[in-house]
């Protein structure tokens, strides 16, 4: 009997985005370069306290760490964990669910979610706790699968990835960026850009 999506992630995911980001084809090393620079561009993450959410084995987490020591990850899996602290010690990990996080309110500058949200069963229950967590007129930036990527092409993700799904991973839904200002509805949008016609990157600010 197949599991939900969390339970995958959880039990079965074992996919290292350093082998991604630093080994893997070229047309894949350059998409996420250009993707965490725009990334680093929407905002100042100079020593500010940062939150990598969902930061799977580590490797954005890592350069949000350059800008700032501030800086922590969180992930519902304990093997991405494991080897998010084996490429980088120095960095505070730690195994979390998104619905359920044990920091304290108004803990947060800047809260970085980089697909994740397609995952999510209950990304209502999520969005909540990252509001929380959120000092006000904090920044959060999200990048989910844009609904009409072009990515979503078989013969485009063979390209890019070599394989028809790229992880071999469960996804509960793609967005429009109206499906994403609805569900970020009590933040404000400041920016959202489809990026290289595969996924949106947005800016979103917590009231003052």
């Amino acid at each position: 009997m197949m599991g939900t999506v969390k339970d995958y992630w959880i039990n079965s995911a074992r996919y290292d985005w350093w082998q991604a980001r630093y080994a893997g084809n070229i047309i894949e090393r350059i998409f996420y370069n250009l993707k965490i620079r725009r990334i680093l561009s929407f905002t100042d993450f100079r020593n500010k306290y940062i939150l990598d959410l969902g930061c799977a084995t580590g490797v954005n987490t890592n350069d949000f760490y350059k800008q700032s020591k501030n800086t922590f990850g969180i992930d519902i899996s304990k093997w991405a964990i494991e080897k998010a602290r084996q490429k980088s010690s120095h960095i505070n990990y730690q195994v979390m669910d998104s619905e359920n996080i044990s920091f304290k309110d108004n803990s947060f500058d800047i809260i970085v979610m980089t697909g994740i949200i397609q995952y999510l069963e209950k990304p209502e229950a999520s969005i909540n706790e990252v509001y929380r967590l959120l000092k006000p007129g904090g920044f959060l930036i999200v990048e989910v699968p844009w609904k009409y990527s072009v990515y979503n092409n078989i013969f485009l993700r063979r390209l890019i990835t070599g394989k028809e799904n790229p992880n071999d991973e469960p996804i509960n839904r793609v967005y429009s960026s109206k499906q994403l200002k609805i569900l970020l509805k009590r933040f404000e949008c400041l920016r959202m850009n489809v990026f290289l016609v595969a996924i949106l990157l947005g800016l979103f600010q917590k009231s003052l």
